[in-house]
């Protein structure tokens, strides 16, 4: 499996994580709501019927702690479902059955003017911990569907029904207390609006749900994407470059015009030989840093470092305008700064090549191990310009097509004619943005 493909089952399996997460929190906030609420009817109902009451919600309290057990079997993802579907169920029998006192024949249509009914909401609250908008609304359908069946059983129970329509036009207050008073009054109307009232409330759960989750997910994604970039690209890529390469997608394979330049300590062989390796890596690193700054602020990015060599590149992966002038400003603040700082106690001298011209880019590698590479004769040109420098005793060439793009640039450039390159047929026009005397070579 590739690391594009894998990023994506990441994220799936780190969401699968919340969901598993999400429902033991909904199992033991629901054990600490019904705790709540059995003391509450603990002290609002009389002796002994507080006990009875609070000791079946206790005893429900209890046994929806089960599937806590059961937590990262095969079946937890079903199990959410029953789990949800049976405490509807519950509240579904207690309105259609459990009588509103003990001490009379209160009918059981008048149990939807107690607060029962309202239980139905928090359930649905509490599915929404889980994090999955299939699951909130089949709880919001397993909520009408039990509503349903405790009207319907209350209905069919009742021999006679009386409801709104029962009002005469302009009923004055005893007509309307009449009716309402009425022992068998029951409006289906207001268990529509009830049912209407839990559809709304559990469509939009579900979707806050899954905006949610697609927020998280788009986050995943966005940090997946950073560090494979962080990974492709190393630690010195700036994090502006980093947003714009993930908005952009310049990473995908491409052909484009760009100009690359390599720069290559002067003498790192004999200098790495008298330091200890310790010394030798806190060096570079001063000098990377400091040198991929440098080719950051002209809008270029360092695509690798080769021991003790830095490739540049602009154009390539991100898009810049007058490319070969910014290769060549690089250039001149590379230079300025080796000649102006010391790294680690020690003076440096580099060597730059500098070619323009067309290239192919992308990613690299197996699966957890990529990078990004740039091919074609234009790179190789870049590098043997650098090479060149020891035999022509310079401090950095640059192509023909390089000086004739960012002429603005190059105004003490010297031209050094026409020269044959290792690994081309024809010889290529070279200019010297400075010359040096020649030191020792690596």
């Amino acid at each position: 499996m590739h690391g594009d493909e894998a990023e994506p089952l990441g994220v799936e399996a780190s969401l699968a994580e919340a969901e598993r997460k999400g429902f033991r929190l909904a199992v033991i906030g629901r054990t600490c709501a019904l705790v709540a609420i059995s003391v509450f009817y603990l002290f609002i109902f009389r002796f002994p019927n507080n006990l009875y009451v609070s000791g079946l919600i206790l005893a429900i309290a209890a046994a929806g702690l089960a599937p806590l057990a059961f937590a990262g079997g095969r079946h937890e993802r079903a199990g959410r479902y029953v789990f949800f579907a049976v405490d509807m169920a519950i509240l579904s029998a207690l309105l259609a059955l459990w009588p509103l006192s003990s001490g009379g024949d209160v009918p059981q249509n008048f149990v939807f003017h107690s607060s029962r009914g309202e239980y139905y909401f928090l359930v649905v609250v509490l599915s929404v911990l889980v994090l999955s908008p299939a699951l909130v609304l089949w709880t919001g359908f397993c909520a009408l569907l039990g509503l349903a069946g405790a009207t319907a059983w209350i209905m069919a129970g009742m021999d006679r029904v009386v409801s709104f329509a029962h009002l005469p036009p302009a009923p004055s207050r005893e007509d309307f207390l009449a009716v309402v008073l009425d022992p068998d009054f029951f409006d289906t109307s207001v268990r529509v609006s009830l049912g209407v009232k839990i559809a709304l409330v559990t469509a939009i759960a579900a979707l806050a749900v899954h905006r949610a989750r697609a927020m998280v997910r788009a986050h995943a994604l966005v940090e997946s994407s950073r560090s494979r970039i962080q990974r492709l690209f190393g630690r010195y890529v700036p994090a502006q470059v980093a947003e714009q390469l993930i908005r952009s997608g310049q990473l995908a394979p491409q052909t484009r015009e760009a100009s690359l330049l390599f720069a290559d300590i002067e003498g790192f062989t004999h200098l790495s030989e008298s330091l200890e390796p310790v010394q030798v890596i806190g060096m570079l690193n001063s000098f990377f840093g400091a040198a991929s700054s440098a080719v950051e602020e002209r809008g270029g990015v360092v695509v690798n470092y080769v021991g003790d060599a830095l490739i540049a590149a602009f154009n390539a992966p991100l898009p810049a305008e007058d490319y070969p002038t910014r290769a060549v400003e690089t250039a001149h603040a590379l230079l300025a700064l080796v000649s102006a700082q010391t790294f680690e106690g020690h003076r440096l001298r580099l060597r730059i090549g500098i070619a323009t011209g067309p290239i192919a880019a992308g990613t690299v590698g197996g699966t957890g191990r990529q990078a990004y590479t740039l091919y074609g004769d234009t790179v190789n040109l870049a590098q043997r310009l650098e090479g060149m420098n020891k035999e022509l005793g310079t401090s950095c060439l640059i192509c023909g097509a390089t000086f004739q793009a960012a002429q603005s640039s190059c105004a003490e450039a010297v031209p050094m004619g026409a020269l044959q390159v290792r690994g081309r047929e024809g010889a290529v026009e070279v200019y010297a943005l400075g010359r040096t005397a020649p030191s020792s070579a690596s």
